[in-house]
């Protein structure tokens, strides 16, 4: 009779609080996939002080989404530092791209910078990479250098070409190096006409020369054609579309952003 009294006082006491934090866990990331932040919020806010150590750094990182996804910045990073806290948290990768993503959304850059850098340095393996490198490409782009923006963005086309980040880039334009809008490319007959490929845009002649420039060293056939608002860098001139395809698909490998146009 004793014991039974034990394990039932176990059971109510550690068992069953665990059991029920778990149930409330879960009700919290269900309803954080299906966008009900202020409710994360206000649910998991009322629970985060009385959870035990494991389950308090999930529910703060998903706490600090919700905060995040609100725009309550200054609260979100308090919820990620507070898992970066725990030395021994499984959370702590993502806690510090998500901190990392607060200073970039906040115009942090430097910040935003330092931590993305400090992921990849730590962990050169990271899983995270793409997502890092899709991120620093952001980031030099607020900052207006389009030339290391996009210096990220083929080595996220070089390295992960089936990554989600590398699908976000889909219908970007960016001001340097990748290419811009070009007559649609018809299905025609071999010979009748002729075809380059695109490469880069710029607004600057010299970068364009530069750029075109790097190419020839690689033995690419590459040139420079000015149009209304920018320099084209092209590669090579060809009379079928079949060629051109051929050398499109060996200069994307490489990481170069491309573009086949008509002539």
């Amino acid at each position: 009779m004793r014991k039974n009294k034990f394990i039932l006082v176990f059971w109510f006491f550690l068992i069953l609080p665990n059991f029920c934090w778990a149930l409330d866990l879960d009700i919290l990331k269900t309803d954080f996939l299906q966008g009900n932040y202020r409710r994360v919020i206000f649910e998991g806010q009322a629970q985060v002080d009385r959870m035990h150590s494991g389950n308090a750094d999930e529910l703060n990182y998903i706490l600090g989404l919700s905060y995040f996804k609100e725009s309550k910045l200054d609260l979100a990073q308090d919820c990620f530092r507070r898992v970066l806290s725990n030395p021994n948290s499984k959370f702590k990768p993502e806690a510090s791209l998500a901190l990392a993503d607060t200073y970039l959304v906040g115009g942090q850059l430097q910040q935003a910078e330092d931590l993305y850098n400090k992921l990849i340095t730590g962990d050169a393996n990271s899983s995270q990479k793409p997502a890092i490198w899709y991120r620093l490409s952001q980031l030099e782009s607020k900052r207006g250098d389009q030339k290391k923006s996009n210096d990220y963005l083929f080595k996220l086309k070089r390295d992960f070409p089936m990554s989600s980040e590398l699908r976000l880039t889909r219908g970007i334009v960016f001001v340097n190096t990748s290419a811009v809008a070009c007559e649609p490319l018809v299905n025609v007959q071999a010979g009748a006409g002729e075809y380059s490929i695109q490469v880069g845009f710029f607004t600057s002649s010299l970068n364009a020369n530069n750029f075109k420039n790097t190419l020839l060293s690689k033995d690419y056939p590459a040139y420079v054609e000015s149009s209304g608002t920018g320099y084209r860098v092209k590669v090579g001139r060809f009379k079928s579309q079949k060629e051109a395809l051929a050398l499109e698909s060996k200069l994307s490998q490489e990481g170069f952003a491309t573009k086949v146009c008509p002539l």
